[in-house]
């Protein structure tokens, strides 16, 4: 029997993807039980709200969930009615790829071995080190333009809902209520601790998952066709001025666009390629607001 594949599923199956999303968790799951658990510091987002219940039912109930490395199976459990949503409202490849890296982070998170006591001497140094492992393993996972569900979702959703909102404020709000109750179960010192191994990880998954870098790319060239060029490339808007170069009088286009950081590697390449005497100019120190499409 010849099974075909729906073509806005089949990059699912791709192996770089595959590979990016067990690889990232991995790396994440490893930065997490190793590091972060054994020091009682949290994680925010929905890993943190799972770490919270964990506590609840071992104070409340004593059944011992922390002694059972039950965190992975917590925040499956928690993603699932936002996952069958997301389903319904969304479909496509993001989704697939997005219940993929929850399955996968899940599984892992269960499997990883949690020490008994801290590895590291000190508490900063264990955030600093699980900031990094998680940071690299959390972006890995998005370069399979997916995501790992969670608050991430939750904030895709009430977006369709509500235009002011976005997913960076659903992850400080819920942030805010994750590291208070950290203080109050632990002490200041903890929460002080898990905000700096969730601000390390931010920057890491910034610096790893390139699509959070927006940049300006001013290209100066005298060759026509470079709009389309952008437009098939990287599929992003382009302004065109008119100027005069001040040495030769000869005219010249100036393009400017805004693109992701690894658009613009791209846009580099082909530029570069299709007028070897093209010159650009290159900031990432900025910030966009209005008609610019963020993707993952």
């Amino acid at each position: 029997m010849n099974l075909s594949i729906p073509k806005q599923y089949r990059s699912v199956f791709d192996w770089r993807v595959l590979g990016y999303i067990l690889g990232g968790s991995l790396l994440y799951s490893i930065g997490f039980n190793v590091f972060i658990l054994p020091c009682h510091l949290y994680n925010g987002g929905f890993l943190g709200i799972s770490q919270l219940l964990i506590w609840v039912v071992d104070t409340v109930a004593g059944l011992s969930l922390s002694q059972t490395n039950s965190i992975g199976v917590i925040y499956f459990l928690l993603n699932l009615p936002l996952l069958y949503i997301s389903m319904k409202r969304f479909g496509g490849d993001f989704i697939v790829k997005t219940i993929l890296c929850v399955i996968a982070y899940s599984v892992l998170l269960s499997l990883v071995p949690i020490p008994d006591h801290s590895l590291l001497p000190e508490n900063i140094t264990a955030a600093v080190a699980g900031g990094i492992l998680c940071g690299l393993g959390a972006g890995i996972t998005l370069l399979s333009k997916g995501s790992g569900g969670g608050e991430e979702i939750l904030g895709l959703l009430l977006m369709q809902k509500y235009k002011s909102m976005s997913v960076g404020k659903v992850f400080t709000v819920i942030n805010i209520f994750v590291f208070s109750a950290c203080m109050v179960i632990y002490d200041i010192s903890s929460a002080v601790y898990s905000i700096l191994f969730a601000a390390v990880t931010a920057v890491v998954i910034d610096r790893v998952h390139l699509q959070n870098i927006t940049m300006t790319m001013m290209i100066i060239t005298k060759k026509e066709g470079m709009e389309d060029l952008i437009f098939e490339k990287v599929h992003r808007g382009v302004t065109t001025i008119q100027g005069i170069g001040a040495y030769s009088g000869e005219k010249t286009n100036i393009l400017l666009t805004v693109v992701a950081k690894n658009e613009a590697i791209i846009l580099r390449k082909v530029l570069c390629e299709y007028d070897e005497n093209v010159f650009i100019i290159e900031d990432e120190s900025i910030n966009v607001v209005g008609n610019f499409k963020k993707r993952l």
